[in-house]
């Protein structure tokens, strides 16, 4: 195992390491943990989570988050004329909850880690045609705000978050590949046993 991969699954062990340590509680707070699922959507892909959220106090949580990543950047890399690939990471939030009719509104701040390995092609179609495999270790700091509702005569919620945030290269082993803005909508279900 190289020693990228291997910083990148410490990192990933701290973050599973700190959803253990988050399970303390106060008396005084209303403590609770939510356990759950969520799907993100953003124009160049999928993210697929499993998800712990935390509550460390009434209206202010920490979210854990576990998960792969699934890519087809198109036509949007300014490096290469298609990338695609996959990877897999976990992400660490923080969320302020504000209560509104029967449900409430959440607003976030994210960091996640992605580990990727990209397939790219350059020059499609030409006698310079190249293609090649690059890995990345994406650091994809992002806010986030949007709405759940609890489902009824059960202790579950459904939501639909939208979020915003820059993907950032910080170790490319390969050739360079896109890192840019990125726009996403998630579908979030979580639950409490």
């Amino acid at each position: 195992m190289n020693l990228k991969l291997k910083i990148s699954c410490l990192i990933l062990g701290v973050l599973c390491m700190s959803t253990l340590g988050a399970q303390t509680s106060n008396e005084n707070q209303k403590p609770s943990s939510f356990y759950g699922i969520s799907v993100q959507a953003y124009p160049a892909g999928i993210i697929a989570t499993a998800n712990l959220e935390r509550y460390i106090s009434e209206n202010t949580s920490l979210l854990f988050r576990i998960g792969a990543n699934f890519t087809d950047r198109q036509d949007f890399s300014s490096e290469n004329d298609a990338e695609e690939g996959e990877g897999f990471g976990g992400g660490f939030g923080y969320r302020k909850h504000f209560p509104l009719k029967t449900g409430e509104v959440v607003a976030g701040i994210n960091i996640d880690i992605w580990n990727l390995w990209i397939d790219w092609r350059d020059g499609v179609g030409t006698t310079n045609e190249r293609s090649g495999r690059t890995y990345i270790l994406v650091l994809q700091p992002w806010l986030e705000a949007g709405y759940f509702l609890p489902i009824k005569n059960t202790s579950a919620q459904i939501g639909l978050t939208l979020g915003f945030g820059r993907e950032i290269n910080v170790i490319t082993n390969g050739d360079e590949v896109a890192q840019d803005w990125i726009a996403s909508a998630s579908l979030h279900y979580k639950f409490r046993l």
